[in-house]
């Protein structure tokens, strides 16, 4: 069952970039069924690819975009759109290009990592739009993951179509350890890499690459001096509950029991303010992807915010 919060608040600590362990991974994001009908639509000169699962007589509709180096057709990312249809929610969701054109699966740690943690925004802006030319113009913005904190950014840009509301699903919080963890896990400082990237991102260098270092789920990849800083850089931005506080529209998060990933989300919430638009619900018993039943609590208590929102 899930626990209901509503939190208070002030400034709390940035989100951190996460790393989902590759053996969570190989059990979460294998290719699964493919609800819906498949969509492309062109963004930056690459094919971006979407799965559309409409319904007759929506009560809602959700663009949902997935974790680290994931796609759509993941199982969290199938099944919610499961189990949305059966609660009358349509879903549109996305695999972002990561810079490969008609991209599928997850990325392949072998090839060159260009894509940059704020691709995204663009990449979901140029669904939005996809959305309105089908009389979608009020669309609530799911992440999972990583995404959640790509789906906050957007949403902070005023200059592009404002999403009703955001559903964060499993973000985590950043502290002062990332450096230290990225060291204990890759056997790599973190800080000389961040001052190499850096320096050839400020001379117009950043499409050069660092050569093979641990980066996000890969133990080594080759990687650009701009993909890495975007990923590592200690960016305000990536304060995703902050961000999303901030955002002037309703924003509810979910957090399973059994994530360590999400571990301190729901002490950093209560931090904020009565009046920060922000909901939280933990729900005892899920881990970092919602599967089965649990899938089911999360769009139900997504359908019962949808009805508080619509009859306060």
């Amino acid at each position: 069952m899930s626990s209901r919060q509503r939190p208070g608040a002030r400034h709390i600590p940035a989100v951190l970039a996460l790393f989902v362990p590759l053996t969570l991974l190989s059990n979460a994001a294998t290719l699964a069924a493919e609800p819906g009908n498949r969509v492309q639509i062109e963004s930056a000169g690459v094919t971006l690819n979407g799965w559309w699962t409409e319904v007759d007589d929506p009560r809602a509709t959700v663009l949902m975009v997935h974790g680290t180096l994931a796609h759509a057709n993941m199982e969290i990312m199938t099944t919610l759109a499961e189990v949305f249809a059966e609660h009358a929610i349509e879903s549109l969701r996305v695999s972002l290009s990561l810079g490969i054109d008609d991209r599928h699966g997850m990325l392949d740690c072998g090839s060159t990592q260009r894509h940059r943690h704020e691709d995204a925004v663009d990449e979901i802006a140029a669904w939005f739009r996809w959305l309105e030319q089908r009389g979608r113009s009020s669309v609530l913005l799911l992440g999972h993951s990583r995404a959640t904190n790509q789906v906050t950014r957007y949403a902070a840009r005023k200059d592009l179509q404002a999403p009703a509301a955001l559903i964060l699903v499993a973000p985590g919080i950043r502290d002062a350890d990332t450096a230290a963890r990225y060291g204990a896990s890759s056997g790599q400082a973190l800080a000389p890499l961040l001052d190499r990237a850096t320096e050839l991102v400020e001379s117009g260098q950043g499409d050069e690459v660092l050569g093979r270092v641990a980066f996000l789920h890969c133990d080594a990849a080759e990687v650009t001096a701009a993909s890495f800083l975007s990923y590592y850089a200690d960016d305000p931005a990536f304060d995703t509950l902050g961000l999303a506080a901030s955002a002037g529209i309703p924003v509810i998060v979910f957090a399973g029991s059994e994530d360590p990933l999400s571990r301190g989300v729901d002490a950093a919430i209560v931090e904020y303010q009565q009046n920060a638009p922000v909901d939280f619900v933990m729900i005892d018993g899920a881990d970092h992807f919602f599967r089965d039943l649990y899938a089911y609590d999360l769009v139900e208590a997504v359908q019962a915010w949808i009805d508080a929102m619509e009859d306060p």
